[in-house]
């Protein structure tokens, strides 16, 4: 079972480097193995 330790933790804003993140949850890119070469076009930052 999960602790709400744990779960808090996860909440709490981070900082890293010059970013500042609200909590510690964070979604992979999704777009890089469907961008010719890897490299997101701009049809990847309109949508």
């Amino acid at each position: 079972m999960i602790s709400n330790n744990y779960i808090t933790s996860l909440l709490k804003p981070v900082k890293l480097g010059n970013l500042t993140l609200k909590n510690r949850i964070v979604m992979a890119p999704m777009t890089r193995c469907f961008s010719p070469n890897g490299v997101p076009g701009s049809d990847v930052a309109a949508y």
